[in-house]
């Protein structure tokens, strides 16, 4: 259950800073200052708070989405490898567009519960284009993946051939036989 939960936390801090790394490659502006700032402008702190306010929500919202991913994937763990692999993925892919399509609400809805202190008057309409953002949730969630279901499939195979190593009392033997 611990490696469970850290490969959870690792794909999801992972995941939120190659998100951020990306829009600082493509030049573009990233989604941590615009909330920083959104969200002090907005509640009348002090613009120093905007960096820590805006990692400190992206950071979370990493952690939300790849703690959820986390959770639908568990039941899957039962399937034969190669099923649990493609199944996850295509999930991956799934959640990917389906984060990208409701990011603009969601973050005019942070905003407002953060920054205004209550429900925005008017929430961002959903995103439904294959550009950057879109692309970005996708490399956001395959790195879940990549951590989640390979990870846990390594951890579980090591975990595997240590309690064979136990019942057959060559732990640490190798393969000197």
């Amino acid at each position: 259950m611990r490696q469970r939960l850290a490969l959870v936390v690792v794909g999801g801090v992972a995941g939120s800073g190659l998100f951020w790394l990306v829009q600082v490659m493509t030049g573009g502006p990233t989604i941590t200052a615009f909330m920083g700032e959104q969200v002090a402008a907005a509640g009348g702190y002090p613009a120093t708070l905007a960096p820590a306010f805006g990692w400190i929500i992206h950071v979370a919202v990493g952690l939300s989405y790849a703690s959820l991913f986390g959770v639908v994937v568990a039941p899957l763990r039962l399937l034969p490898r190669a099923a649990l692999a493609g199944t996850s993925l295509v999930m991956a892919i799934v959640f990917g567009w389906l984060t990208t399509a409701i990011a603009p609400s969601a973050i005019s809805v942070t905003v407002g519960l953060l920054g205004h202190r209550r429900w925005p008057a008017e929430i961002f309409p959903l995103n439904w284009d294959v550009g950057l953002p879109f692309w970005n949730h996708q490399l956001f969630f395959l790195a879940n993946w990549i951590m989640q279901v390979l990870g846990g499939m390594v951890v579980r195979a090591r975990a595997r051939s240590r309690r064979r190593s136990l019942i057959t009392g060559r732990e640490g033997q190798g393969e000197r036989e």
